[in-house]
């Protein structure tokens, strides 16, 4: 998400009150791309916000970390910030592999989805979904493009706990 000023709000507080790393500077901030989930009402850091120089999806993929954008069709839609598995089904006669479903990204947090209205060259029905996954789990997703049909499965909050990847604060930049 991008600061707008109607997601800020000020209060006058005694500057030994204020955590440390806080914005005070409402132009700092606007424009700028919120890295890790921000509570409303709560005071906004420095680390909070990705560099300067990052905007859209780009402002939230750590380092080292992948987006990557695969389609599915006649998928769920998870919302931002669920965790899904995702799943490649190949067919034995035209991969050369002896076919079979595969778990080729598990527990990988989505940072958004799109829908296609099936116009033009686009599949009907089709949804995209924006991944954050590490370089091997994006190859591994573009194998599964290519070659096989993708399916997403939601997992339940309790049990991605332990596989999703909490990537650490951006430094300002």
């Amino acid at each position: 998400r991008v600061v707008s000023v109607r997601d800020l709000t000020t209060r006058s507080v005694h500057r030994a009150q204020l955590p440390s790393g806080v914005v005070t500077d409402r132009r700092a901030v606007v424009g700028r791309v919120v890295a890790v989930p921000v509570l409303d009402g709560a005071y906004l850091l420095r680390r909070s916000l990705a560099p300067k120089r990052r905007t859209g999806v780009d402002g939230v993929v750590p380092p080292g970390m992948r987006a990557m954008r695969v389609v599915v069709t006649d998928a769920l839609t998870p919302r931002a910030g669920a965790a899904v598995d995702v799943l490649a089904t190949y067919d034995p006669s035209r991969s050369g592999s002896d076919g079979g479903t595969i778990v080729v990204a598990a527990g990988v947090t989505v940072l958004g989805t799109d829908r296609r209205d099936g116009s033009g060259s686009g599949r009907t029905g089709a949804a995209g979904v924006t991944l954050l996954v590490d370089p091997d789990e994006a190859a591994a997703l573009a194998d599964a493009q290519a070659n096989g049909v993708v399916t997403l499965a939601l997992v339940p909050p309790e049990d991605a706990a332990h596989l999703l990847r909490v990537p650490e604060p951006h430094q300002p930049g």
